[in-house]
């Protein structure tokens, strides 16, 4: 699944019955840069899926510890290499 892809589902099914990786992605969308800063909610949610986080995980990393949440987005991810 790409991010575009995860983010039309939760669009699409509403949060309550997307995926955790849909409803990650809208996290990532609407409210990652607020709570973080400066990062890419698309690399973010890369970086998650490829560690395996769950949404819930990944909320208690942006509370606990912001800058590992950045380094997220420079993990190398399979949703990346599909692209090409």
């Amino acid at each position: 699944m790409t991010y575009q892809e995860a983010l039309a589902e939760a669009r699409s099914q509403g949060l309550a019955r997307c995926s955790d990786q849909a409803a990650m992605a809208s996290f990532c969308d609407g409210c990652i840069q607020i709570l973080v800063g400066a990062v890419s909610p698309r690399l973010v949610w890369e970086g998650a899926v490829t560690k395996g986080l769950t949404l819930t995980q990944l909320a208690e990393l942006v509370h606990r510890a912001p800058i590992e949440v950045g380094e997220l987005q420079w993990l190398p991810t399979t949703t990346t290499k599909e692209k090409k």
